[in-house]
């Protein structure tokens, strides 16, 4: 039973743990849910399903403005012939996101106060006041401007932290925004998201014209619709929206005049999506973290535990994207799996200090002598630190590098000690990334298994694609070292071979390898050496081909007598998996099938192969063997 005050401190532990990870939500939420809203767009139904052709924009680009006499303010004539031509192509309703905000030329000016009055589409203008930078005599002259007109505030409710466009802009009192006007709808504008939509190939989900080329447009392009015009500039009234958070910086900013229409198209659709409120959002945070730090608390196994929480966490965020796509409900998508994760992670913490102080120094004390997995078992008191071992099931892969002690007699020590650590340690790195045990490194040669401490059922499969893998970037390795060094490293040769060995702790009371010993070691070892008489690189026995293969082509090389065995052993050649369709493969396959044949039959074969693949080294070693009279596959090797 637990004494009282180890429960109390855990007690305690998980109260600390549940206020740290709640002050923690709290405080990430303001940076982090922002963002997460803004991937929750993908979820959230879109506008433009309702409303897709209803809206266009009609933008003034710099081909517009280059026409002008002055940029700015912009040709209050080409406003009016552009009223004039909508109204004439029959749009319901033009907005003008233009301020119109100081006089221009007098005669201009009037023709286009002339073409608002006399045009039968309703023509919304753009309102700004003083609270949004204009100063007095621009705010009055807008003031007189839209007097008798119908006009909203073209405002955008911007982030205070990044500033990026999220939320629908506010009305005020007897001011409507744009899009309200726009779409007729009353004083008072829901608040929440703003509904983005991500249109096809990135294009704008409305239909964007340039304002100088309307004209030359047909009038059905335009006829019942809501035109916007505004301008599409690379440096003026540009936005950033949550795009650039899905998108990128480049996609995610938008012209003014398309973010109102993303906001027209979310009025005229009656779509909303509404963020918690503070107190629904500290409630679900702090929730999350009381839950979290009592299921830590309890003895229940920790991948069990991080496998709930994961799913929990799945199932919320489910939950979550439901409330998005159907209710129109933004929950926090961070703060509360945030306030889970660190409140879980806090108490695990402090259990895993009380109780795997002792592994930790086991940790320290024999990872540089044996591999990750055996330290691991070690730790955990799954592999005793005693002498003796038990018979495995193992596959043994032998590495050795040619002439490498040649080269090393032609550089100086410090090369030769970065060659070849550089060498070694990513051969290293595939061996544990491909789950394999480290046996020893001798040399340049390194030896190591699957099968051990822990049972590999598919132990053939991995040893074949780590052989796979050791090659590959060992002739990358040689390629790059000759042409930036001019070094000439020598190929690695590989064996491999499957059976029953004796794994365990073999030496004496201080000092002491994990490693195997039989039958299995020495065949693996001879087959690496083998390549050298074949002219291969990879060798693997029967046993490997058998069981493995699902990551490569294995071809049939030799049926090996080797030095020690009495008995044959077939040997094959992985190869990687896009050579499986080969012609020279499938006609390897055909004349090795000979060699129990006729030899001409045979040489014609092998010929034939090396026709398509004149460096393949078992079609020459075959073709050589039957013209010295050689027949069949079996080959006796008194070497290593």
């Amino acid at each position: 039973m637990t004494p009282v005050p180890a429960r109390r401190h855990r007690r305690l532990q998980a109260l600390a743990a549940v206020v740290i990870a709640a002050v923690s939500a709290l405080a990430a939420a303001p940076w982090l849910e922002p963002r997460a809203g803004d991937l929750a767009l993908v979820l959230a139904p879109s506008p433009e399903t309702a409303v897709a052709d209803q809206i266009v924009v009609a933008a003034i680009t710099e081909e517009t403005l280059a026409g002008f006499p002055y940029r700015s303010p912009i040709d209050r004539a080409f406003l009016a012939g552009l009223i004039e031509r909508l109204d004439a192509a029959g749009a319901r309703t033009i907005g003008l996101d233009i301020l119109i905000d100081q006089p221009s030329d007098q005669q201009k000016d009037a023709r286009f106060f002339q073409a608002l009055d006399a045009s039968a589409t309703p023509v919304v203008l753009a309102l700004a006041t003083r609270d949004h930078g204009l100063t007095d005599r621009q705010a009055d002259y807008v003031a007189r401007a839209i007097a008798p007109r119908p006009a909203g505030l073209i405002a955008l409710a911007r982030d205070e932290i990044d500033g990026v466009l999220r939320h629908l802009p506010g009305a005020r009192p007897g001011m409507a925004t744009f899009a309200q006007v726009l779409a007729g709808a009353g004083p008072e504008m829901p608040s929440g998201r703003i509904l983005y939509s991500r249109a096809i190939n990135d294009a704008s989900p409305f239909p964007l014209y340039p304002a100088h080329l309307i004209a030359q447009l047909p009038d059905d392009w335009f006829a019942g619709k809501v035109v916007l015009i505004g301008t599409d500039l690379p440096t003026i009234d540009r936005h950033p929206t949550p795009m650039t958070t899905l998108d990128g910086s480049a996609a995610g900013t938008l012209p003014g005049v398309v973010i109102h229409a993303h906001i027209l198209a979310q009025a005229l659709a009656g779509l909303s999506l509404r963020p918690l409120s503070p107190l629904a959002v500290g409630i679900a945070i702090l929730v999350a973290a009381i839950l979290a730090a009592v299921a830590f608390s309890t003895r229940a196994a920790p991948r069990h535990l991080v496998l709930g929480l994961a799913l929990t966490l799945v199932a919320y965020l489910a939950v979550a994207g439901m409330l998005i796509a159907r209710a129109g409900i933004l929950p926090p998508l961070i703060a509360p799996p945030l306030a889970a994760v660190v409140a879980g992670g806090l108490v695990a913490l402090a259990r895993w200090r009380a109780d795997h102080a002792d592994r930790s120094f086991l940790r320290h004390a024999f990872a540089r002598y044996v591999s990750p997995s055996v330290v691991e078992r070690i730790a955990s008191g799954r592999l005793q630190l005693a002498l003796g071992g038990e018979k495995r099931e193992v596959t043994y892969l032998f590495t050795d590098l040619e002439g490498f002690t040649s080269l090393s007699e032609r550089l100086p020590p410090n090369e030769v000690a970065d060659l070849l650590n550089g060498y070694l340690d990513r051969m290293c790195d595939l061996i544990t990334e491909h789950g394999a045990t480290i046996d020893k490194i001798i040399g340049d040669a390194v030896v190591c298994f699957f099968g051990a401490p822990d049972n590999d059922p598919d132990q053939a499969d991995h040893a074949l694609a780590l052989a796979l893998a050791l090659d590959a970037f060992a002739e990358t390795h040689r390629a790059r070292l000759l042409e930036e060094k001019g070094i000439a490293l020598g190929v690695t040769r590989i064996g491999v071979h499957r059976g029953e060995a004796v794994i365990g702790n073999f030496g004496g009371r201080r000092f002491f390898d994990y490693t195997g010993v039989g039958d299995t070691v020495n065949t693996a070892a001879r087959l690496e050496g083998a390549n050298k008489y074949l002219g291969t690189r990879i060798l693997v026995s029967e046993t490997v081909a058998r069981d493995g293969a699902a990551a490569c082509v294995l071809r049939p090389a030799a049926t090996l007598v080797l030095k020690g065995r009495a008995s044959a052993l077939a040997c094959f050649e992985p190869r990687p998996a896009e050579d499986a369709q080969a012609e020279w493969l499938a006609t390897y396959d055909a004349a090795f099938a000979r060699l129990d044949a006729h030899s001409e039959e045979a040489q014609a074969a092998f010929e034939a192969v090396l026709a398509l693949k004149p460096d393949d080294p078992l079609a020459h070693l075959h073709l050589e063997r039957l013209r010295r009279g050689e027949e069949g596959a079996t080959l006796t090797l008194g070497g290593k």
